[in-house]
């Protein structure tokens, strides 16, 4: 997954770089490329907080030198933020800031008791491992004028160059190509359901307008929370007020939000379960289980026996777009190929051959006559 961040973004940073060419960009921070924690890869919930902004980050002039001799490390230069837990020094309290939510979420979501010893000095191993277990980006990889550049005497024309070149860092979409979260976090109210489905797709969540119907969206009006889900990729987005607002303004806390945003996870069943104990955080978790092959017979038989029920029947083209869209992959982890090919036809051989060789005729028999190929022939070899 590292690679896959660098192969993302790298090339974005080369695009930024080309775009502020020739500006004396002093006094404006470097872009915010996301972190992903050392422990991301192993995690079993994969999860990305995403905030606002930074307030001061890496000196520009030191990201752009560094990205013109290596465009990967650029990519990966601020990871030990995470993974030596510098963070944890960063919250001046955890009621109202971004990263006291995201502690206090970690803690009640894998039913850590002791809030102090997870954040303590005197870690255990587990803890230590949850805490880099995630990814961690900005909806505003440049942050606004007024944040840093304006004090810093920056020339407002020239930030607004360096914005223009950021904005292809400002997308959702980087994440999900390259890190692939099931669960995105986004503690910026201002990414509403009308900006998360924008047309402009380089702009931060940014879907494009085609794909608004595939974009499932539930508001809570009473705690100002968005759910999207994005049907295509599988993705679960949620989106919360700033921590300063939950914790000041809500007229609740962080800690309320932290147990409904739990509830929703629940609700919404966006892992099959949560973890019982911290040492739960590692390993593979339940969405890969529609794509083993126990999954897939039972699918199979069960949809020939309605088929069969019905006098109907299903070509295997039409097969590989119902496995396809509910990301049902092959033994290797891939779509099935377009056009019904060779895949999805030795699927269904397959699964009929297990079931005939196991004696359940009745079973076999639905998937044979159930099936056919792109003519409407029963072509398959069983």
């Amino acid at each position: 997954m590292k690679q896959r961040l660098i192969e993302q973004y790298a090339p974005l940073i080369e695009q930024f770089l080309n775009g502020i060419s020739g500006l004396d960009v002093t006094g404006i921070p470097a872009p915010h490329i996301p972190i992903m924690g050392q422990n991301y890869e192993a995690a079993k919930y994969k999860m990305a907080f995403i905030g606002m902004e930074t307030y001061g980050w890496t000196d520009i002039n030191e990201f752009c030198e560094i990205a013109k001799e290596d465009l990967k490390k650029a990519v990966t230069y601020d990871e030990c933020t995470i993974n030596s837990l510098e963070y944890l020094g960063w919250a001046s309290n955890y009621t109202s800031t971004f990263w006291g939510f995201v502690l206090k979420f970690l803690a009640k979501f894998y039913n850590i008791l002791d809030f102090n010893s997870f954040i303590g000095d005197n870690k255990i191993q587990v803890y230590k491992d949850i805490l880099t277990s995630f990814v961690w980006g900005e909806t505003n990889s440049i942050e606004r004028y007024h944040v840093s550049a304006g004090p810093n005497n920056v020339k407002p024309e020239i930030w607004e160059a360096v914005k223009r070149s950021s904005i292809c860092f400002d997308s959702v979409s980087n994440l999900i190509k390259s890190v692939a979260p099931k669960l995105i976090f986004i503690l910026n109210r201002n990414v509403d359901e009308a900006y998360i489905k924008n047309d402009d797709v380089i702009r931060a969540c940014g879907v494009p307008i085609e794909n608004k119907k595939k974009t499932l969206t539930l508001n809570n009006e009473e705690m100002k929370i968005s759910y999207h889900y994005l049907r295509d990729d599988n993705v679960h987005i949620i989106v919360l007020p700033h921590p300063t607002w939950m914790g000041v303004y809500s007229g609740k806390s962080i800690d309320i939000y932290v147990d409904k945003v739990i509830d929703l996870i629940n609700q919404y069943q966006i892992w099959d379960s949560l973890p019982s104990t911290a040492s739960d955080w590692k390993g593979r978790v339940q969405i890969y289980r529609n794509s083993s092959i126990e999954f897939k017979r039972k699918f199979i038989a069960d949809l020939a026996e309605t088929l069969m029920k019905n006098r109907m029947v299903m070509s295997g083209q039409q097969l590989q777009t119902v496995l396809n869209m509910n990301k049902i992959l092959t033994s290797h982890g891939y779509d099935y190929a377009e056009n019904g090919g060779r895949g999805v036809h030795g699927l269904i051989s397959k699964v009929w051959a297990y079931y005939y060789n196991n004696k359940e005729f009745q079973i076999a028999y639905n998937i044979a006559r159930a099936f056919v190929n792109q003519n409407g022939d029963y072509a398959y070899d069983m």
